[in-house]
């Protein structure tokens, strides 16, 4: 009888390294399993108009079956990750019974004669192929779910299901894996993933990191050499498959996952403790939140409130960007009470530039145009007043905040004011339950805005850096540009300037100061922005845990005299060197090591 090879020993095959993106921290060492699954072949038969019944009929059918799956992943996922983490799985649930969705594949079938699968995957992939044009990256992924979707149905229309089964204790390789695949593959012992396709924001990537599963997705060269049974570490922080391991490098992985896990359980235990320094100086470090499923993660990694809920996703993932105001209402509600007893600051639409919800008319230059507020003022009858309604309304539950996008008029801050109490007053009338207590910050990623920090400070309630379109526009560099990106720092010290300049304003005004930009969980950045008198850090909810680590072993008077030393620099890389000698010399090696503590 046979048996798989020990994945404990070195392979006598030469060791191949294959890059990547690391989306789930973890090590994994094992024997590789390679996970095939073709597409769905689609029929493209023309179907008689008297059969257009049927055809829809079968496509309703599919839908309950694909349905039926999703129903039991989610059972799988509720009993291994809890109620909360499982409702990740509803996402999908709700796109099946999503009518704007759906209505157009049935009305293709009837007016153009096509089967349900192509009809599907015509409407889909229109659909997908719109958002994916998006240079956000986090609306990008977004079409991996509707992929997944797609591929589902048309896995039922065909009658046959994926059996995800592996052999126990192996690492899968696969040029794509749904979430439903990643929980039915964990029941069967997954150690680790490695995928060509997929984004660090989809829905498996989420679900990689909620089971502790280390996971790399983009690896940049295809895996079709890759072989069941080879030998393989996955380092799922490095973004890295290293195939044929050697014997030494086989060693210094298990040391490496060793430490790790014990530096997740200090990590655990820093999550739950305030973000103070070792003299006595608080932070409030919160979380950067862009979906629905991020909110039920907010505790685990000891966020003190959302700092920033993006929403523009929750309006673009649904078709012709019908997010409804009931909608709206529901998911304000549930980032209330998972922020509570924190608030939660909600951002309000930032369409423009390469986000827009109808297409208009191209611009020149998109990043300097009608975007952020702007668009907001100029259209608030369908933007900004359905919007204020339901954050007004959502706002019993608990305490949110709104902020405004692409400020660079005190103007702008008053007239969303006006709305807020012209809707707060109209909800009276209605006799419909609200709070009208709607705190209002102004976003400084414009240098008008920061050169006129100490007048937004007593205009706004509060204030929130986004370091990155601020990079962008002092230092006139695209960073999605190749040929410029390198010229593209947070550290600079014009940029830090404003940043000190604003942190000034809000100390001098009472008026809190955050920074919400990638700046925010970079290990080298933190402590100049915190010694630059910022009062909170908002990040991605894994980094909250290593940041409050970082804080905990540093003081506050060490970290001004490093922001000082960062706006005498004369340029960027003086800066990050300085930061990381100072980092070197201030904190221990065992707190970088943290595996949730990443620059971006």
């Amino acid at each position: 009888m046979s048996s798989s090879p020990d994945p404990t020993t070195s392979d006598a095959g030469p060791e191949r390294i294959i890059e990547g993106t690391g989306v789930a921290p973890g090590i994994a060492i094992g024997a590789l399993y390679r996970y095939n699954v073709g597409p769905p072949e689609v029929d493209r038969t023309p179907i008689a108009p008297e059969a257009v019944e049927d055809e829809l009929a079968v496509l309703e059918d599919a839908l309950a079956r694909a349905e039926q799956e999703i129903e039991q992943a989610r059972t799988i996922a509720d009993r291994i990750l809890g109620a909360e983490q499982a409702a990740i799985v509803e996402a999908q649930r709700m796109m099946l019974n999503d009518e704007a969705l759906l209505g157009p594949v049935r009305e293709r079938i009837r007016t153009e004669h096509v089967t349900a699968g192509q009809a599907l995957q015509s409407v889909l992939r229109g659909y997908r192929e719109r958002i994916g044009e998006s240079e956000d990256a986090y609306l990008r992924d977004r079409t991996d779910d509707l992929l997944e979707v797609e591929t589902r149905v048309l896995r039922a229309l065909e009658r046959g299901r994926t059996v995800a089964q592996i052999e126990p204790n192996a690492i899968v390789v696969a040029d794509a894996l749904t979430a439903t695949d990643l929980i039915q593959l964990h029941e069967h012992g997954l150690l680790g993933c490695v995928t060509t396709g997929g984004g660090p924001h989809s829905h498996v990537s989420i679900l990689a990191r909620a089971l502790h599963i280390p996971a790399v997705i983009g690896a940049e060269e295809r895996l079709e050499a890759v072989e069941t049974h080879d030998r393989a570490v996955v380092d799922g922080q490095a973004g890295r498959l290293i195939v044929h391991p050697s014997a030494d490098t086989l060693e210094d992985y298990r040391r490496r996952r060793a430490r790790q896990q014990s530096l997740w359980a200090e990590q655990a235990q820093a999550a739950s403790a305030p973000a103070e320094t070792t003299d006595g100086h608080s932070l409030s470090v919160q979380a950067n939140v862009e979906f629905e499923e991020e909110l039920q993660i907010l505790k685990e990694y000891g966020a003190d409130g959302i700092g920033l809920l993006r929403t523009e996703v929750l309006f673009l993932s649904r078709p012709a960007g019908a997010f409804t105001e009931e909608e709206q209402v529901a998911v304000y509600r549930k980032a209330a009470r998972a922020a509570h007893p924190h608030s939660a600051t909600v951002r309000l639409l930032d369409l423009g530039g390469d986000k827009s919800l109808s297409q208009g008319p191209r611009e020149a230059n998109p990043s300097l145009g009608w975007r952020g507020i702007r668009l907001l003022l100029d259209r608030p009858e369908e933007l900004l007043r359905p919007q204020v309604r339901a954050l007004l309304r959502a706002n019993t539950e608990g305490a949110l905040r709104v902020l405004l996008p692409m400020v660079t008029h005190l103007d702008e801050v008053r007239r969303v004011r006006s709305v807020i109490q012209e809707e707060a007053d109209r909800l009276s009338r209605e006799g419909r339950a609200h709070d009208p207590t709607l705190p209002v910050g102004a976003m400084v990623e414009v240098p008008a805005t920061a050169l006129q920090a100490r007048a937004f400070a007593e205009e706004a309630d509060f204030l929130s850096i986004g370091t990155n379109d601020l990079t962008q526009y002092v230092l006139a560099v695209d960073r999605d540009n190749d040929r410029v990106a390198s010229r593209y720092d947070p550290l600079h010290p014009a940029v830090l300037g404003l940043v000190q300049r604003t942190a000034a304003a809000g100390r001098d005004t009472g008026t809190p100061v955050a920074v919400c930009g990638e700046s925010a969980g970079d290990v080298h950045a933190v402590p100049v922005l915190i010694g630059l008198g910022v009062t909170a850090l908002s990040a991605t909810p894994s980094h909250l845990p290593g940041l409050k680590r970082l804080i905990q072993h540093v003081s506050r008077a060490e970290m001004d005299a490093l922001a000082t030393a960062a706006c005498e620099a004369s340029n960027a890389q003086t800066v990050r060197r300085q930061a990381r000698e100072w980092i070197a010399q201030h904190v221990e090696d065992a707190v970088l090591d943290a595996p949730d503590v990443s620059s971006p």
